[in-house]
């Protein structure tokens, strides 16, 4: 259980806020982007390889006549283990070397040696087909539409040297059909962990996370990848090739066409050996890169004579045939290529450019969307300075998204529009203009098809682009509701949370929700005093409310609720002498003490709101900044964070309190502590009174064995409360602490917790029932409360249950 020690804590305290206004950047007397020289948006990719640069030239091994050798990488290595954990990270940003110090810092004074980093760090950073993946950004990145293979590697595992070469040429041969990736197991324990990775190196596919088992030669991954490729090769023969071609959703698209033929007899050939002719794996490579732009057809000229002789095709070719053309056209172009990634190239330059708007069309095209005219499709736009005009690639992005115009423009056409919507400097950008004149950046690769699913997802989408024009004001002024990210486009975490933002958005359209990109507009990021990338803040008209790092939709709604309608009462002085001194005996009060900069306050936070909230009232529960309140955490003596205390039914003030030391913090946890102080329907037994109570008794009951340290017992007790409660008329429910009555869990043989016995009533009074009781299998309400019900008929203090005994 982590704890926040508070060493200084009325030094710290007085000076956070001052200090928290005045520096932008961090708490910290050398800054450790400054020490690694990266950009505070810096990926995780960035991090590795500028910590790699400084490790191998201020390595102490390769410096042994500088004493301070290691002193000085010592502080290297605290910067890179700091920023390369997102946790940390995130706490680094936000707080400083303050919020570092709950983390054990003895472990970054210790580093590999120069030779591992010369030759196992950072094992595939330079390959750029080969995207390393870590923790921040692997779940948003391969379980979307792309297929994946993912290498999950460690740099002391020398198999994982030998497949490096042959996984960097499967990369390369495969680049644009599917996505290859790696993780370096060494660095991202949990997230291997996490996937089942046992062993090194272990290959899994996803989205389906499978893991591939087959041999790891170059030719055995191609064919495996091959087959989880989805694209289409069009089987052409004399009897359909009018029926395929002229198919209304492919007779207007551009074709590419491999006719294989045999060649004729030479000496030491064979009749028939096909020779040029494009294999059926490379016809499917070259269908998954074209993807849906251009078709690919395949036809057999020796199957299919008849059509080769029609067409005038003597010999193996690969013909191109642009949209809306036939296979006798005189437009038909021949591919002098025979590799799918050459191939693919050539044609995306055949195929029609992005048509280029002048300034006129772009502002009337803008101006119509605005007014939301009918006869306007909504605007895709790649901007562009100088001759930076749209690559080839680019050329497949109008057969993607038909429903769209597609277009491109040169800022220096018209700089002053340019400038107005903050694209100088940060060139290319490709832009959607939706229906009402807003307008939303894409931030990722500017590959086809990720703009094309970009589109399509901002098409339905109501978040707003923030500039100094909209933000602060007008957005804080409003008297609406906004949410409000500020991210960075350099930011793997960032660029995961937009579409998670997008569906938000259209799940709660009565809250306005915004983006800043910190890139662009500095100083409004460093105004609201935004440290780290993704950060989120819901403004309300109150103080505004923060959340850090990247979530999914639900967390950002469930967020969001509990902001706008909190169960938990932030507390200060005055409330806490209103609510908590003078509360009344009949109430039951729980309460956080925390710091914002504690790391095990930020986890709790969500678990304390679902606390609330499952409790409904039945206990009141609040917070206090001990930041903002540090003369009222003084007074009640907290000295770590978090400090979760309950002041119970029965008393005042708040001398007497009992203090939460379980070792974990999630809600179902803390439900079943605070349930301890609830009115109960389950009678306490001990030692004293179980043999009377219980064994004697001719009336049924049920009993729970639990330990005070057994975290499921804890999680449980709500649970039998609710089967007490519902039951109270047929069965007695008692609890014995078996810490507190050893020889009653002793003689009932209760060898774990939570346990729950029946005890059905003794036949002849006077007599005990067996110690043992009846064991039950399912101990939660949802099958246990039917078995009772059906066991147990007759109301309690009727006389003698009719009881139903079926074991």
């Amino acid at each position: 259980m982590g704890h926040c020690n508070l060493p200084r804590l009325l030094l710290f305290l007085s000076l956070f806020l001052l200090v928290a206004v005045l520096l932008p950047s961090v708490l910290s007397a050398e800054d450790f982007y400054e020490l690694l020289g990266i950009e505070r948006d810096a990926t995780a990719k960035d991090i590795r390889r500028a910590f790699k640069k400084l490790a191998l030239s201020m390595h102490p091994d390769k410096n042994p006549d500088d004493p301070k050798a290691h002193e000085k990488f010592v502080k290297v290595n605290r910067a890179y283990e700091v920023l390369k954990d997102d946790d940390l990270r995130k706490k680094y940003d936000r707080f400083g070397e303050e919020g570092l110090k709950e983390d054990g810092q003895g472990q970054w004074n210790r580093y590999e040696s120069w030779q591992f980093y010369k030759t196992e760090f950072g094992l595939y950073d330079e390959d750029p087909e080969i995207v390393t993946l870590s923790k921040s950004d692997f779940e948003q990145s391969v379980f979307g539409e792309d297929i994946w293979l993912v290498n999950f590697y460690s740099p002391r595992c020398h198999h994982c040297h030998d497949l490096a070469p042959t996984w960097r040429e499967f990369a390369k041969e495969l680049e644009g059909v599917i996505r290859i990736g790696a993780v370096n197991c060494w660095d991202d324990r949990p997230l291997c962990t996490q996937q089942g990775v046992q062993r090194y190196p272990t290959l899994i596919q996803y989205p389906s996370r499978q893991e591939y088992k087959g041999q790891r030669k170059l030719k055995d991954l191609v064919r495996h990848a091959l087959r989880q490729v989805k694209a289409t090769v069009h089987s052409i023969w004399t009897g359909n090739f009018k029926q395929v071609l002229l198919d209304p959703e492919k007779k207007d698209q551009p074709w590419v066409v491999a006719y294989c033929a045999a060649e004729p007899e030479t000496e030491g050939d064979s009749v028939g050996e096909r020779l040029g002719c494009l294999d059926s794996d490379d016809q499917l490579k070259l269908a998954a890169i074209l993807n849906k732009a251009v078709n690919i057809g395949s036809v057999d000229c020796t199957a299919s004579k008849q059509l080769c002789d029609k067409l005038s095709i003597e010999e193996s070719t690969i013909m191109f045939y642009p949209s809306g053309t036939k296979l006798k056209s005189k437009e038909k172009r021949e591919l002098e290529f025979d590799e799918p990634k050459q191939i693919a190239k050539e044609v995306l330059k055949m195929l029609p450019p992005v048509p280029s708007l002048t300034s006129e069309q772009l502002k009337a095209a803008k101006d119509s969307l605005a007014k939301k005219e009918p006869t306007q499709r909504p605007l895709v736009v790649y901007f562009y300075q100088g001759g930076e005009e749209a690559e080839d690639e680019l050329r497949k992005l109008p057969q993607l998204v038909p429903q769209f115009q597609v277009a491109q423009f040169n800022c220096s056409l018209d700089m002053v529009f340019c400038n107005q919507m903050y694209l100088l400097g940060h060139l290319p950008k490709v832009t959607f203009f939706r229906l009402g004149g807003e307008h939303e950046f894409h931030h990722g690769r500017n590959f086809a098809q990720d703009i094309a699913a970009f589109a399509r997802e901002s098409f339905s989408s109501s978040v707003h682009i923030l500039d100094p024009s909209k933000f602060p004001s007008p957005v804080t002024d409003s008297g609406e509701v906004w949410y409000v990210d500020f991210f960075s486009p350099h930011c793997s975490p960032c660029l995961q949370l937009i579409p998670e933002i997008r569906k938000a958005a259209q799940r709660m359209p009565n809250i306005n929700f915004g983006t800043v990109d910190c890139t662009i507009h500095f100083n409004v990021c460093n105004q609201q005093q935004v440290r780290s990338y993704p950060t989120m803040v819901l403004y309300n008209n109150s103080k505004p409310h923060t959340m850090v790092g990247y979530s999914h939709v639900n967390e950002i709604i469930e967020f969001i609720e509990d902001t706008l309608n909190p169960k938990v009462v932030a507390l200060n002085s005055d409330l806490f002498q209103k609510l908590i001194s003078q509360r009344s005996k009949d109430e039951l009060w729980l309460v956080d003490f925390f710091a914002p900069w504690c790391g095990p306050c930020q986890q709790l936070a969500p678990e304390w709101r679902r606390v609330a909230k499952k409790l409904n009232g039945t206990a009141h529960v609040g917070s206090v900044d001990c930041v903002e309140n540090s003369g009222l955490c003084n007074s009640q003596s907290i000295t770590g964070y978090p400090t979760i205390r309950a002041y119970p039914i029965g008393r005042t003030g708040t001398s007497h309190y009992s203090t939460y030391n379980g070792w974990f913090r999630n809600v179902q946890s803390l439900v079943g502590w605070a349930y301890q102080f609830l009115p109960s329907s389950v009678t306490v037994i001990t030692k004293q009174n179980f043999r009377d109570k219980v064994l004697r008794s001719e009336e049924p009951w049920i009993v729970d064995f639990y330990a005070p340290w057994c975290g499921p017992c804890q999680q449980y007790m709500p649970n039998f409360e609710e089967i007490a409660q519902t039951m109270k008329e047929y069965v007695h429910a008692g609890k014995v602490d078996c810490q507190s009555n050893p020889s009653i869990c002793q003689q009932a043989s209760i060898t774990g917790y939570p346990s729950v016995r029946i005890y059905k009533g003794t036949t002849t009074k006077g007599y005990s029932q067996n110690w043992y009781g009846e064991g039950v299998q399912n101990i939660y309400p949802n099958a246990f409360i039917p078995y009772l019900k059906q066991r147990f008929t007759q109301k309690l203090g009727t006389g003698s249950s009719t009881v139903k005994d079926e074991l």
